[in-house]
């Protein structure tokens, strides 16, 4: 594509001003400010009063000033104790200080709130909300099994499959009895450290969900192959950290991650982890910049921390037509790799993978008010970073889980109906896309520990294969290449986290940009998506960037981080298209006098400053469970896809295999 096809307005200190959209019929929406490519303050912050959120503020206004609420305040520079005593003084508890993250959970009053904001050294205050799960023929499909020689029997694996790097999993927590995840015959134990943060008590998988992830991290699938199958994870020889945020039914809040991803920057270089895995979802209602989890995965990237975060299950509407904004937290956070799903239709060949209908597209929809203008400010970041498979992964159950108990047809029968500890299900979401990305990683940064974590994006992006037909919101930077990622992880040097801006970062210059996968040849896609804008140019990767330092965080900043032999390409999307693929490179899709044209995309409404409304729904308590009055659940004629369940609600119930979802 030529530098004209993608040359867009450039606008002023680089922020990109969002015309009309569509809402309702016509879709049309109000112009919102897109957030500064550069270090923003915190918006919300208003005559030295910490900022307060949007939902907060309605239940301030709504509810009895005496019931108690749960916060996390974001600290700014202000004396913890100090803090905690006028949180005393007002009433209130400390129930929590996560120093690497900044971040303080308090109990209070609901009328204590307004006193809270005017307290020295708090930027920014949110509720406590809650946050859930979302819900192998792997190795051949994603290239993995070119990374580690082809070799699919565990017992011949050479070189890479992971070994030494600690993967920290966020979830329901890990079974690691499982056979898959030990082997008491070389005193293996997969799973080195565990933790509960629910406050439930126990530390295994209830729920079942957790122990699935696990299984596609770093299963080594050593009960399927007494079966003669082959459920191997993405990174068997994989050490996993069990944080269990969420309870028996994949419910938690967000001061459990926050938590979590506080004492993972504690004890990283304990179990060595390379890996934060995040297959987990909350509204995502504040921007990324006030947001407590996606300050924390800020927080994490800092500190060396690759965090992978997935985008969501909300591609649709009610009606099966795909909808965009749909990305949740803490996916919309720009220091997270945040991965979209893809239905590989149970082939290893690429060509007919297609974009799953459920994963959620981008823009990032989180937003801010402006303190001075009162202006809602949006995000508007592109998401996806990338895509992986997702759809009806088979990976570890866990015995008597409550989902397989709810669900059994969840359950993929291998004949070994003796061992519970020998168990398979079936699931599919963005979960699981992001388990497999996570497992990409720990085989990336066993290949080169040395690799910073927005060099690993980089690396991921310009290895990752651009699918014929999604756009950028779709698909981000194309198709997870394991082969490709890999390849490129071992030619880069070992030490360029301490080299300078222009030194030789490949000193045997960049491999063949193509990989061979189950018999097709892959092109890389060669290029970065940073901002609105994408990057060419080898020198992005044979050459130090100051973008791969850690203190940079990936997409906002000045495009002069990179250095000569790097082109900037800007205006990916605008308001008025957005670029898809087509034959390895970027086309466009144009939205005119309201009507969509060539892939019939349309716009879900935003998320307005009240912070209740998204995806045209009511945000409630309820907002992730499988109740019938959830908004994924128990909505007549929708084509759902939760927990990794593919169904059609009809009056006879729940239909299973949904013709329209392959």
């Amino acid at each position: 594509m030529s530098r004209d096809a993608l040359t867009f307005r450039n606008q002023e200190n680089g922020q990109a001003f969002w015309g009309n959209l569509f809402r309702g019929a016509t879709l049309a929406l109000a112009t919102a400010l897109s957030l500064a490519l550069s270090f923003s303050p915190v918006l919300g912050a208003k005559d030295g009063k910490a900022g307060v959120a949007s939902d907060l503020q309605e239940k301030v206004q709504k509810e009895s000033p005496s019931n108690s609420v749960r916060v996390l305040v974001n600290l700014n520079g202000g004396d913890p104790l100090a803090v905690a005593g006028r949180i005393k003084e007002l009433g209130g508890d400390v129930r929590g200080h996560f120093r690497n993250v900044g971040v303080m959970v308090v109990e209070l009053p609901l009328g204590a709130v307004d006193s809270l904001a005017e307290i020295d050294g708090l930027d920014y205050i949110a509720p406590d909300r809650d946050v859930t799960g979302l819900a192998s023929h792997l190795e051949t499909t994603t290239g993995a099994a070119l990374a580690y020689g082809g070799i699919t029997n565990l017992s011949t694996f050479s070189g890479i499959d992971g070994s030494g790097v600690g993967v920290a999993v966020l979830d329901s927590g890990i079974d690691p009895s499982h056979v898959d995840l030990r082997d008491e015959t070389k005193g293996i134990r997969r799973v080195v450290f565990s933790l509960d943060f629910t406050g439930r008590g126990g530390l295994d998988d209830p729920y079942g969900h957790g122990t699935h992830i696990a299984g596609i991290i770093a299963g080594d699938g050593s009960a399927s192959y007494t079966a003669g199958r082959n459920y191997t994870g993405m990174a068997p020889g994989a050490n996993l950290v069990n944080f269990k945020v969420l309870d028996e039914r994949g419910h938690g809040y967000i001061s459990n991650v926050v938590a979590a991803i506080d004492q993972a920057i504690s004890l990283r270089n304990v179990y060595n982890i390379k890996v934060i895995n995040l297959s987990l979802a909350a509204p995502p209602i504040d921007s990324y910049v006030n947001d407590p989890m996606c300050r924390a995965v800020e927080r994490a990237t800092r500190a060396g921390i690759i965090v992978v975060a997935a985008a969501g299950n909300f591609g649709q509407d009610q009606n099966g037509n795909k909808v965009y904004g749909g990305i949740t937290s803490p996916g919309i956070s720009p220091s997270a790799i945040t991965v979209g799903a893809t239905l590989t239709r149970g082939t290893d060949i690429r060509s007919d993978d297609i974009v799953a209908p459920y994963s959620s597209r981008g823009p990032t929809l989180s937003h801010a008010t402006d303190p001075v203008s009162g202006q809602v400010v949006y995000d508007d970041l592109a998401k996806p970073d990338l895509v992986a498979p997702g759809t009806r992964l088979v990976s570890l159950e866990r015995s008597s889980n409550y989902l397989v108990t709810t669900y059994p047809v969840l359950h993929v029968d291998t004949g070994n109906n003796v061992n519970n500890k020998s168990r398979y299900m079936v699931l599919t979401g963005t979960s699981m896309a992001t388990g497999v990305v996570s497992g990409a990683v720990a085989l990336m940064t066993q290949a080169n520990p040395g690799l910073t974590p927005n060099q690993v994006k980089a690396i991921l992006m310009y290895s990752a294969q651009i699918m014929d037909g999604p756009d950028l919101f779709e698909q981000g930077a194309g198709m997870l290449n394991v082969d490709g990622a890999v390849r490129l992880a071992k030619s880069m040097s070992r030490y360029a986290y301490a080299l300078p801006a222009g030194a030789t970062l490949m000193p045997a210059g960049l491999p063949t940009p193509q990989s061979i996968i189950a018999g097709e040849t892959c092109l890389w896609s060669q290029s970065l998506i940073w901002g609105g804008g994408m990057l060419r140019g080898d020198a992005a990767l044979t050459n130090q960037q100051l973008a791969y330092a850690q203190s940079l965080i990936w997409g906002i900043g000045r495009f002069d981080s990179w250095g000569l032999g790097v082109t900037y390409y800007d205006g990916l999307f605008s308001d008025s298209y957005v670029v898809f693929g087509k034959d390895n490179q970027w086309n466009y899709v144009t939205w005119n006098a309201g009507t969509p044209t060539s892939s019939g995309l349309i716009w879900n409404e935003r998320l307005y400053g009240s912070g209740l409304i998204w995806g045209n729904q009511i945000i409630s308590n309820d907002f992730f469970n499988v109740g019938s009055t959830s908004l994924i659940w128990g909505i007549a004629g929708y084509g759902g896809y939760d927990m990794g369940l593919i169904w059609t609600l009809r009056d006879s119930g729940l239909i299973w295999g949904n013709a329209n979802a392959w």
